[in-house]
């Protein structure tokens, strides 16, 4: 029997992860391509951002792993179990308490702070392919900051509904340059972009790239200079188990109707134990 590897990825995949991370950080938002390896889940599932977080953990990080905001889905115990399989780092469902956090198309709803990392699992990674699906010329009009497919897109969608028809992915734009996709985490999350004091790193693992935000860096919507940025609000809802208003809800269908609950399970079990 060999000797057991921390982090399940071998020392040199670790260290050209790393570096590809170093750059990404030092370029933010420039999506910088990096060998996937083969990881213990189907591509598509998180595979990127675990390979992240393998790379990046140290025995004496704490780790909590959360799926569309839950701590309990299959998803994010599958990954959580694990990670803590083959690193034996300590696990918590308090985002206060961890120091890696990955995360599955949200952001927490308790602040996050300096020391903290942020990894996305990113399904699709390059912000223009809805728009242009020539990878080619994607390169090309991010070198010149042509960002026009996308502002036209804007526009059509303004024009006859009145506002952007995006939901998720919606296009931001990192310290003025360069426009990218913040994973599919809601409209309502991406204020929390701006200025974060965490670090947030991205990883496709299908798609064989990475990207970051560093912390305080300036994070943008696309938008017009006369639209105002709308995200997704429940007015007169409240979470049905604590009680909670203006967070981002999960729509639950029952028998006996639709129900309203908080998104991040940790919020609300700490807002309905009076924390």
């Amino acid at each position: 029997m060999g000797k057991k590897i921390f982090g399940f990825i071998d020392e040199d995949a670790k260290k050209e992860i790393r570096r590809a991370l170093l750059k990404a950080v030092a370029i933010p938002g420039y999506t910088v391509p990096f060998a996937s390896r083969e990881m213990p889940i189907t591509r598509g599932w998180g595979t990127g951002g675990l390979q992240i977080t393998l790379s990046s953990v140290v025995e004496e990080d704490i780790l909590k792993v959360i799926d569309q905001g839950c701590d309990g889905s299959i998803n994010a115990v599958t990954i959580r179990d694990f990670i803590t399989s083959v690193t034996d780092v300590a696990t918590t469902t308090i985002t206060g308490e961890a120091t890696i956090i990955q995360t599955r198309h949200r952001i927490p709803e308790t602040p996050l702070t300096e020391g903290q990392i942020l990894v996305f699992q990113v399904p699709y990674p390059e912000v223009l392919t809805t728009v242009e699906p020539d990878t080619a010329i994607q390169k090309i009009m991010h070198a010149n900051h042509d960002y026009s497919k996308m502002w036209v897109l804007l526009y059509e969608d303004t024009s006859q509904f009145g506002d952007s028809r995006i939901s998720h992915r919606y296009p931001v734009e990192i310290n003025g340059v360069y426009l990218m996709d913040p994973s599919p985490i809601p409209k309502y999350d991406i204020p929390r972009l701006h200025n974060n004091p965490a670090l947030m790193l991205f990883g496709a693992g299908r798609e064989k790239r990475i990207y970051a935000i560093p912390p305080y860096t300036a994070v943008r919507p696309l938008k017009f200079d006369d639209r105002e940025f709308k995200v997704e609000s429940f007015p007169g809802v409240s979470c049905e188990r604590c009680g909670a208003s203006a967070v981002f809800f999960d729509q639950v269908y029952l028998d006996d109707g639709s129900h309203f609950f908080c998104s991040d399970t940790d919020f609300c079990d700490r807002n309905l134990a009076g924390e």
